[in-house]
């Protein structure tokens, strides 16, 4: 994690970030000076950072800041101090942006300006300028406006001493530590999304970020992923109707990406709060409720609230963004239902997932499948399945071999889906009862001859097809008479109503989908940002892909 300080000139910046960097014990780097040092080892000397930019002029100066930035690239634990011009240009935004919290310094263009006169030297780019100190504020105001909107921290330095600057920005940034490490709703490092709203609020949505600029996409791309899970689809869903046309708030302009964080809307269309209200007291097994007023204190027994699985559309239009970004690089991820009610598939045709209610694999096993269902709908029950997921042209390289595995990212992100309760990779559980010889995956002529490893070895993909396995428990909500106790601790029986799935697996499938891709994107991000490099696919090839390259 790299704390950016952000500042015009005088705000204190450099004080205090290298003050703060020492009582950390990390490194510190001001950008003005990475900048001078790049200049003196191409053209000797001892200028300053003045002397710099009057000699490069200000379209070589930002192409210096942006050098020096992407020099620091693959420092993660440091502090960097940076001017105000530099935040200008878009691509050095999104270089700041990345791993980092984003502090601003702010201050009062007026004192700003007295410091600035104190010190006894006018910036350079200020030079030949009539009235130098109007310029100067314009030039801060401009500054505050594009940083403002992505700072995680802004700090008002106009009064405040250097101890009680570094004071401040000590507690701001373990603040903001803590608030990361602590958000049950958000996902990722690089690449994270954001999840809000309730199954009988306005709306639900997210919020993704570290979306690279430029990427062609279009509302589209993630409408058609969002229409295979929105409810009242076939006999097999809850008749709950809802449109979920996502509406794309922010970070969209013109058919690409800008780098700004993503905003997308779904709003509630066909909620129904009143066919809940006999729940308000009651706990209902099987769902949250208990466990959700025993953490928070109080619950949303509207359908559950935040712990509705209404709140996966938010993730399926996320992943929908990330599905695009990795389809441009190759990556296409594919789910289907391979178990239903104890009914399973036994073959594999990808092109017909999309053919069947029940999103088999198997044209064969979906009619009996289907009709599983339908059977427990009409005893007022419901039943679970297997999911299996398989993600192709994963590059390897991707994760970490410790806590950081690929594997514990994927199992993660697929066991915060409410109704999963089991995931393997590979041959999973089945490895228990094989003998090593069995297990291992041989290689010969540059291939692997199999695949029990699910395409991860050591927490690392190797470039190997991922192979993932689901386990779903039956939709809680039934129609049947339950015992359960209500908020007095008195035992009630309970009858449930309302719209439910028979079967949440169909429409599980997406959201699966696409938190496998929002992982696999971070882990990409991660890995371009640490070393620069993605490797070819290849079991033996060599690096072929670097910052800033996608691959053909």
């Amino acid at each position: 994690m790299r704390i950016i300080i952000i500042g015009p000139k005088s705000s204190g910046k450099s004080v205090a970030g290298e003050a703060f960097a020492a009582e950390s014990a990390v490194d510190f780097f001001d950008l003005d000076q990475v900048i001078i040092d790049r200049f003196r080892q191409d053209h000797g000397g001892t200028p300053g950072i003045g002397e710099v930019y009057r000699a490069v002029g200000a379209a070589g100066f930002a192409a210096l800041e942006l050098a020096a930035l992407e020099s620091l690239a693959e420092h993660q634990w440091c502090v960097i101090s940076v001017g105000g011009s530099t935040p200008m240009q878009p691509a050095a935004r999104q270089l700041l942006r990345r791993n980092s919290i984003i502090v601003l310094f702010t201050a009062n263009p007026e004192v700003l300006w007295q410091r600035t006169l104190a010190r006894g030297r006018t910036p350079a780019y200020l030079e030949g300028e009539p009235d130098p100190e109007q310029a100067f504020g314009q030039r801060v105001e401009r500054l505050l406006d594009v940083v403002r909107p992505y700072a995680d921290i802004v700090i008002d330095n106009s009064d405040f001493s250097c101890e009680q600057t570094l004071q401040t920005l000590r507690q701001a940034v373990t603040d903001e530590l803590h608030l990361r490490m602590h958000s049950p709703s958000s996902l990722g490092e690089l690449v994270r999304v954001t999840t809000f709203g309730e199954s009988h609020g306005p709306a639900v949505g997210a919020v993704l970020d570290g979306v690279p600029p430029g990427i062609e996409l279009s509302p589209e791309d993630i409408q058609k992923e969002m229409d295979r899970r929105r409810p009242g689809q076939s006999r097999v869903a809850t008749a709950r109707r809802e449109t979920d046309r996502v509406e794309i708030l922010s970070g969209w302009f013109e058919g690409r990406t800008t780098g700004a964080p993503l905003a997308m809307l779904i709003r509630n269309r066909d909620h129904k709060p009143g066919q809940y209200e006999h729940l308000r007291e009651v706990f209902r097994p099987g769902h949250a409720d208990y466990a959700f007023l025993h953490k928070f204190g109080l619950r949303d027994h509207r359908g559950g609230g935040r712990s509705s699985g209404r709140e996966t559309a938010g993730r399926v239009a996320a992943g929908a963004v990330a599905r695009k970004i990795l389809g441009d690089r190759g990556i296409s991820i594919f789910a289907w239902a391979e178990e239903i009610g104890g009914v399973r598939g036994e073959r594999v045709d990808l092109a017909v997932i999309e053919q069947n209610p029940v999103r088999a694999a198997d044209p064969d096993a979906a009619l009996r499948m289907e009709q599983c269902i339908l059977d427990a709908q009409a005893r007022g029950d419901s039943v679970g399945g297997v999911v299996r997921v398989r993600a192709k042209g994963v590059p390897p390289g991707l994760g970490d071999p410790v806590f950081f595995k690929l594997e514990a990212r994927l199992t993660m992100a697929l066991m915060s889906i409410g109704a999963v309760k089991a995931v393997e990779l590979g041959s999973g559980f089945a490895a228990a009862r094989m003998t090593g010889s069995q297990h291992n995956d041989q290689m010969r002529d540059g291939q692997f001859l199999s695949n029990h490893a699910g395409g991860v070895l050591g927490g690392i993909s190797t470039g190997q097809d991922l192979e993932l396995r689901l386990a779903v428990k039956p939709t809680a909500s039934i129609a049947r008479p339950q015992s359960t106790i209500n908020r007095r601790g008195e035992n009630v029986e309970l009858n449930i109503e309302g719209r439910h799935d028979p079967c949440i697996v169909p429409r599980l499938i997406p959201v699966a989908e696409a938190m496998v891709a929002l992982i696999l994107l971070d882990a990409m991000e991660i890995q371009r940002t640490m070393t620069g490099i993605l490797r070819d696919p290849g079991l033996c090839g060599n690096a072929t892909q670097r910052r800033g390259q996608r691959p053909g």
